[in-house]
């Protein structure tokens, strides 16, 4: 077999690559459920290790890989609006919470990127790096735009997503278990604001208002971030 030409082939056939990330997450269902929905086994984590393999056995770029799979991420805005159906069902509670659900989206939204971005300067990372940083805790596809407006550099913007929200999925029940917290709305917008999608999909398993808190959250972090990170940078430069 020439397996130099199976390599090439898979490198560049975007068929391959969309079918070997479907199938990879399905895998990490499986064994997410198979092993009671341990929460080190993820399926966002197992199907990001078996995709970060196959790209670095290949000597796939991920601006190859991302194009290949382009198909996947249009659907990630669906997605993410029918987020709102647990929002609707919800509505009530929410509209009771407007307040508290504010001044925490602020406090918490500008905590976190600067936490992050300080500690990034501190370290001595270069400009572009901490840019990309600032977009950790917004949804992917809404991270990879205001990371081009900024100047940041986009596909590490992603990766910061990605990471952050397989912090906060993995991090994110414990966490509430040591300080005590014990209302799913809290959960759920904690989960939100900082760790996204993949925080998101956790409040799910937690309850409906749960998600209904985390989609508001990632919605609402998502939006005020893309509207007012690109003028404060245009302010600082």
């Amino acid at each position: 077999m020439n397996f130099d030409a199976l390599g090439q082939y898979i490198a560049t056939s975007p068929l391959v690559w969309l079918l070997l990330t479907l199938g990879s997450f399905k895998l990490g269902i499986i064994i997410y459920e198979k092993f009671n929905k341990n929460t080190l086994l993820q399926p966002i984590i197992i199907s990001y290790f078996v995709i970060m393999s196959a790209l670095l056995i290949t000597g796939t770029s991920y601006k190859e890989y991302f194009k290949s799979v382009e198909i996947i991420h249009f659907f990630l805005g669906p997605a993410t609006v029918a987020l709102a159906l647990p929002l609707y069902n919800n509505l009530t509670h929410v509209k009771s919470l407007f307040f508290p659900i504010v001044i925490t989206l602020l406090v918490a939204g500008v905590f976190s990127i600067v936490l992050a971005v300080s500690l990034l300067w501190l370290l001595g990372a270069e400009l572009p790096t901490i840019l990309s940083m600032t977009t950790k805790s917004i949804t992917a596809p809404i991270a990879i735009i205001t990371s081009e407006q900024i100047g940041a550099i986009p596909s590490l913007a992603v990766g910061f997503v990605v990471i952050t929200g397989i912090i906060g999925a993995l991090l994110g029940t414990s966490i509430f278990k040591m300080l005590k917290i014990k209302h799913d709305t809290s959960k759920g917008f904690a989960l939100g604001v900082i760790s996204h999608g993949i925080g998101t999909a956790r409040a799910i398993e937690i309850s409906e208002k749960a998600a209904a808190f985390s989609a508001l959250a990632m919605g609402l972090s998502g939006i005020v971030t893309a509207i007012f990170l690109p003028i404060i940078i245009q302010f600082f430069k």
